[in-house]
Parts: structure tokens; C-alpha cells; sequence
């Protein structure tokens, strides 16, 4: 079978106008090698398909109920051909030709590199609120990043904020080498694949990079419910991974919130020169469903243990739409 140098691998289901968008910054990035365009469909009823096929990609679909964030991704892997697998999702639009070669390159350049993910940017007509959260994510930083540990054994000796730091990924953006993926596969999971992988990538000793000369203009208009939602699911894989409590008690959860309240506050005045009474709804509304969502994740596993009937619920409700 004839390979390509790179792939890029996207999960799709109704991606919406955009997506023709999407597709033609993917196929016509500026590189040194061939690379293709794996779609995996869960069922899309709009011209999703049609798009694809008309861009030249190579369209697999799958049944909606089989949809998971990591074997998915791990299906379209598997489908592909590359000896580098880039994931992305149906309305990243790269900001420029350089997109795939910035990732690669990092890939080239040093064979302990598992993995590279990209910057990602928010959308020009964005919400005042939702350029300041995405510009506040660390996948917004300007400085490119290495993240390894000389040794594997000193991984776990680290606090869980440390290892938290260094497994960072994000399938938003990204690109593996296929070799450590076939090593390292995503597994079944339906949340949190990428940190999940992050994790296991840098405890036996690989090291991931954040590149951020390769990047996606990607952001959502979210409200109050699914702040809290995300956030629930965000403590719990946490929880799961490192052991880490982000609001641990009520007054942290009460210190949590006025910080986060104030710091969203004063970059929506600073920067997004909103007015003083648009500003403070925002800030606190936010503040309150992100912190509240965290604390209640915080609790699952006791509440899991002592109220299992309630814990099934809430993790229900919490990861629904997620």
C-alpha cells in the first residue's frame, strides 16, 4: 500500500457550512511531503459527506451509538496511512498554510517527541467573554513548550499539579507519531482522550511539545449550563488521573469564585472594553457555574462511594451534551 508522510484524522456529525471552510485551508497546506484526509462520519444528515468527498478526503462512516472520543480517534488512525497522525475537529480552521508542517517538524527534529499540539485561537466575531476565556487557556500561549521528565520514575513523585502541567494535550489540535500511537493507543474513553494520552505518553519516558507556530482558530458560545457540565467532567478526569481536588471545600469554592469573578472581570474591561454593567454579570455568572461544576466533581468519587444512586444521576445530567 502507498503511505503518506502525514494524515489528518477528523471525527465528523452534521459539521455545518463551516466544514467546507475547514476543508479547503486542510488540503491545501504548504508542505515537503504527501498527506491525506480521513473522515470518520457518525451518521452526519447534512452535506457533511458531500463535503468531504469533494475536498478529496478519504470519508469511513461508523454508527452514531459507536461514536467515542478515543476509539474513534484510534479507529481513524488505524484507517490511515501516515507515519504522523494529525487529529483535529470538524470547525478548527487552521489560521495559515503551516498548520501540519509546524507539527511535523517538531516531530522530525527529535525522536523522543511522542506528540506536538497547536495554539488555538478565538474565533474574529467571538463573544467579549469568550475571546477572554480562550485567550486565557494555555493552549493560547505564544511560548513554545517541551514537556518530559528526564527519568520516568520521577513522574509520580511530582505533585498533581505538575503532572497535570506536563501531560497536557489537546486533540483539538494536534499530531502523534504513529509508531508511539500504535504503542500508546487512545483507548475507549469518553472524555478527556488526549490528556488521558498526555499522561501515559510522558510516564514512560516520551516527551510532548506545544508548538505554537501551528494554530486553529476554534471557540464556542457557551452559557452557564454547560460551563458547569464541562467543568463537573473536567474535575473528575482530574480526580481520575492525578488525584487533584481544584475546589476541594466550600471556602475554596467561595475563594474560587471571587478570583475568578475578578479576574474576568478586569480583562473584560482591560481588553474587550466592555462597560462596567455588562462586565460584572458575565464575570460572575461564569465564575459561579465554572466553580460550582468543579466542586461537585470534586465530590463525585466520595459520593460515588456513599450515595451511589446520586452519583449515577449527576454524572448523567453533568455529562450530557459533553
Amino acid at each position: 500500500m502507498n503511505t503518506s508522510e502525514a494524515s489528518i484524522v477528523i471525527p465528523t456529525m452534521n459539521a455545518g457550512p463551516i466544514f467546507d471552510e475547514v476543508l479547503g485551508r486542510l488540503i491545501s497546506q504548504e508542505t515537503d511531503f504527501d498527506y491525506e484526509v480521513v473522515i470518520l462520519d457518525s451518521g452526519s444528515t447534512d452535506d457533511t459527506r458531500e463535503i468531504a468527498h469533494r475536498h478529496g478526503a478519504v470519508v469511513h462512516a461508523i454508527n452514531p451509538g459507536e461514536f467515542d472520543h478515543g476509539a474513534t480517534r484510534d479507529l481513524g488512525a488505524s484507517l490511515s496511512r501516515g507515519e504522523y497522525v494529525a487529529f483535529t475537529v470538524q470547525d478548527a480552521l487552521p489560521l495559515d498554510g503551516r498548520w501540519l508542517a509546524a507539527m511535523v517538524e517538531d516531530l522530525r527534529r527529535d525522536e523522543r517527541v511522542a506528540g506536538v499540539y497547536g495554539r488555538q485561537l478565538p474565533r474574529p466575531q467571538s463573544s467579549p467573554l469568550t475571546r477572554v476565556l480562550v485567550n486565557s487557556r494555555t493552549t493560547a500561549s505564544l511560548e513554545r513548550r517541551e514537556q518530559s521528565v528526564e527519568h520516568p520514575d520521577e513522574y509520580p513523585k511530582l505533585p498533581p499539579a505538575e503532572r497535570w502541567r506536563l501531560a497536557g494535550f489537546d486533540n483539538v489540535s494536534s499530531c502523534l507519531r504513529r509508531s508511539v500511537w500504535e504503542e500508546l493507543p487512545f483507548g475507549r474513553t469518553r472524555f478527556g482522550e488526549d490528556l488521558r494520552w498526555g499522561k501515559r505518553a510522558v510516564e514512560v519516558g516520551h516527551k510532548i511539545v506545544y508548538e505554537p507556530r501551528s494554530a486553529v482558530l476554534h471557540s464556542h458560545e457557551r452559557g452557564a449550563v454547560y460551563d458547569l457540565r464541562r467543568h463537573y467532567i473536567n474535575q473528575r478526569v482530574l480526580l481520575d488521573l492525578f488525584g487533584l481536588e481544584l475546589v476541594p471545600n466550600l471556602a475554596a469554592l467561595l475563594l474560587n469564585v471571587l478570583r475568578s469573578a475578578a479576574y474576568l472581570y478586569l480583562r473584560l474591561l482591560r481588553e474587550e472594553k466592555e462597560g462596567l454593567l455588562r462586565a460584572v454579570p458575565l464575570a460572575l455568572v461564569h465564575a459561579l457555574s465554572s466553580q460550582i461544576g468543579t466542586y461537585v466533581g470534586a465530590k463525585s468519587r466520595r459520593l460515588a462511594a456513599t450515595r451511589p444512586r446520586l452519583s449515577g444521576w449527576l454524572d448523567r445530567f453533568f455529562g450530557k451534551g459533553i
